[in-house]
């Protein structure tokens, strides 16, 4: 009579074949159950066909059935063939043998061992193994985790749940091993909650229940670590046939002692990561409260720096020449204002530095406005970034008629315009190796020849350059020529970023204010302090441009009364908005609520009240906004 041989955790089981099916899976009524994990409850199914031979068939199993290491949805299987179901391996024979023995599912087998380890060493090393993911992760639910792990593969063909007591001394499900939905804890029998309670008492024991009706076998075990009940240690068996003998209940409380430990170690280990994160947020709410204090510390200086200027400029200038147009009045503008005294009518090269958008136009035009050539000749400028290289050389050179396709006139390049006067060429840093040369050469003889002319013309200019890039590392890098760098580079002039000049923000603030006002026509518009304020801590990127451009924003959204944090762009109404909240009274969390309920108050208007939407763009679930709705008091409907 043909029979299967299944060896499955160590341990070697064999079933006769009495009729022409055979169900093979983790549910209780199939004629061969697995303890696997690996195995789906129904996996596969042996039939028997009319010439004799066994049809193999997977029953759509979660994680396959494997014959010769192949995944199969339905083969014929041969006498001595092994097919595979997660870890276990079951193998059909076409006659009884006494070369397979059956063994008891809790006791290891000797053959699987190491030839000098004891036979309990299986199941031991096997139950132990478990604790590598715990010990990897270090984590609360990895320790219990492992724990009910630890217990299942003691005992296979149990399922197990591990509680802890709550801060009100309740049983609270933690930990699962061996149940089958995503919800175990919805398995848990009736009266679970209640019977394990009960144990927490100090006087706690055992307690075993057998089957009933449709309820399997299970057993309650008191956790004890030290004078302090830990929890709970829930089994109850797969098979609702199986009762537990009384070794198996010892063997449960000897486990549980293991357990409590480790669950006490999971408790210590939660409070140490709930310390943690308080230390966390104590340093979190340490530094808002810094950044705060800097931030009105930095608004105290930026207001008695603009009285003192405000004060400073009844006395009149004290430079040598008008630098009226350029506004700045702190020490790192005061610095370029000597500066430029001292080299205004040098006749030597100045290569300006500074960031985009912090004034280096205006650096050069008072350069040539404030010297003697502004009398003998002109200020051109070029932005060299702007031209390609097939227009650089034409429009720094000029060309002649008939030099090219197109050239129907003679055109004057900017080297012949500024004679006698001022060439200020910006992003010098952006030009081409081959134009460098060329320029270069302008540079060292003073002359220039026209594309397509043939005799060379003396030109006397001052050669003003601007770049924000970092010229001297562009030389080693080489992309800058060395000698160009030289020539170029007589005197430098840098100039600071916005942000390193914070005490100017007010009187440029101020300016911008006036002169957006005038040209917008609202004389009586009014400024809000806690725009200023925001102006102020803003880290300004694009530097005096991006001010510029700001208040012209604002003056042209305002109502023509008053410009508040509304009109501001995003990025500087987020500053205002913190600025504004930290005035107020009340700690971190309060602010933190503040911000989150204007946030909220904003999705809402920008979605037109489409809850779904504004969950969306606040990256919260339309549940969660909901919540927060109802806590901020914010109407839902």
């Amino acid at each position: 009579m043909p029979f299967l041989v299944v060896e499955e955790r160590g341990n070697t089981s064999h079933y006769t074949i009495a009729g022409s099916e055979v169900t093979i899976g983790r549910a209780p009524n199939n004629n061969i159950m697995l303890v696997d994990e690996k195995a789906s409850r129904n996996h596969c199914v042996l039939v028997q066909q009319p010439d004799r031979t066994w049809l193999l068939r997977d029953l759509k199993s979660r994680n396959g059935t494997y014959l010769r290491g192949e995944p199969i949805l339905e083969t014929r299987l041969q006498y001595g063939e092994t097919f595979q179901i997660g870890n276990a391996r079951v193998s059909l024979f076409s006659e009884e043998s006494s070369a397979f023995e059956t063994k008891n599912a809790i006791e290891p087998i000797r053959e699987t061992a190491a030839p000098s380890a004891p036979r309990e060493a299986v199941g031991v090393n096997e139950a132990f193994a478990g604790f590598a993911k715990a010990a990897a992760e270090d984590t609360f639910k990895a320790i219990l985790d492992t724990t009910a792990q630890f217990v299942g593969r003691l005992l296979p063909g149990v399922r197990v749940c591990i509680a802890l007591a709550n801060e009100e001394g309740a049983a609270k499900p933690q930990a699962f091993f061996n149940f089958i939905s995503g919800t175990p804890a919805n398995e848990l029998p009736a009266g679970f909650t209640a019977t394990a309670n009960k144990l927490l008492g100090p006087r706690s024991r055992t307690q075993v229940k057998l089957r009933s009706g449709d309820a399997p076998a299970c057993v309650y075990v008191p956790l004890k670590c030290g004078e302090r009940l830990a929890g709970v240690l829930y089994v109850e068996r797969e098979s609702r046939d199986v009762e537990f003998s009384e070794t198996q209940v010892q063997l449960l409380e000897n486990a549980a002692n293991v357990a409590a430990v480790l669950a006490g170690a999971a408790a210590s280990r939660r409070t140490e990561e709930e310390l943690r994160a308080k230390l966390q947020s104590f340093e979190t709410e340490m530094d808002g409260l810094r950044k705060e204090l800097e931030a009105k510390l930095d608004l105290q200086t930026a207001e008695l720096t603009a009285l003192r200027l405000e004060a400073e400029a009844h006395q009149g200038p004290t430079w040598q020449h008008d630098y009226s147009n350029i506004i700045g009045a702190g020490t790192g503008m005061q610095e370029v204002f000597r500066m430029l005294d001292k080299v205004t009518d040098l006749p030597v090269p100045v290569l300006i530095l500074g960031e985009p958008g912090t004034g280096k136009e205006l650096i050069a035009r008072a350069l040539h406005f404030n010297s003697s050539r502004a009398s003998k000749g002109r200020f051109v400028a070029e932005n060299c970034a702007a031209l390609p290289d097939t227009l650089f050389e034409s429009e720094l050179f000029g060309y002649m008629k008939g030099a090219f396709t197109g050239a129907d006139r003679d055109k004057q390049g900017l080297f012949a315009m500024a004679d006698g006067g001022t060439i200020f060429l910006d992003e010098i840093g952006e030009i081409s190796p081959a134009m460098q040369a060329k320029l270069l050469r302008v540079i060292e003889e003073g002359e220039i020849r026209p594309i397509g002319g043939k005799q060379t013309r003396k030109v006397d200019f001052r050669l003003v350059c601007a770049t924000n890039k970092d010229l001297a590392d562009q030389v080693r890098k080489g992309a800058f020529r060395q000698d160009l760098f030289f020539r170029i580079n007589v005197v430098t002039i840098r100039l600071p970023a916005l942000r390193e000049r914070k005490e100017d923000i007010p009187i440029l603030v101020d300016h911008f204010f006036k002169q957006a006002c005038r040209d917008q026509n609202v004389p009586n518009l009014k400024m809000d302090r806690g725009v200023l304020r925001a102006m102020i801590n803003y880290h300004w990127p694009g530097n005096v441009r991006e001010l510029e451009n700001e208040v012209k924003r604002m003056v042209a959204l305002s109502d023509g009364k008053k410009v508040e944090a509304a009109q501001l762009s995003p990025q500087l109404r987020q500053v205002a908005e913190e600025e504004s909240l930290a005035g107020e009274s009340g700690n971190l969390k309060d602010v933190v609520e503040g911000i989150e309920k204007r946030k909220i108050l904003e999705a809402i208007e920008r979605t037109k009240g489409n809850k779904s939407r504004a969950a969306e763009l606040l990256g919260l679930s339309r549940l969660g906004l909901r919540k927060k709705m109802e806590r901020y008091g914010i109407n839902p409907d």
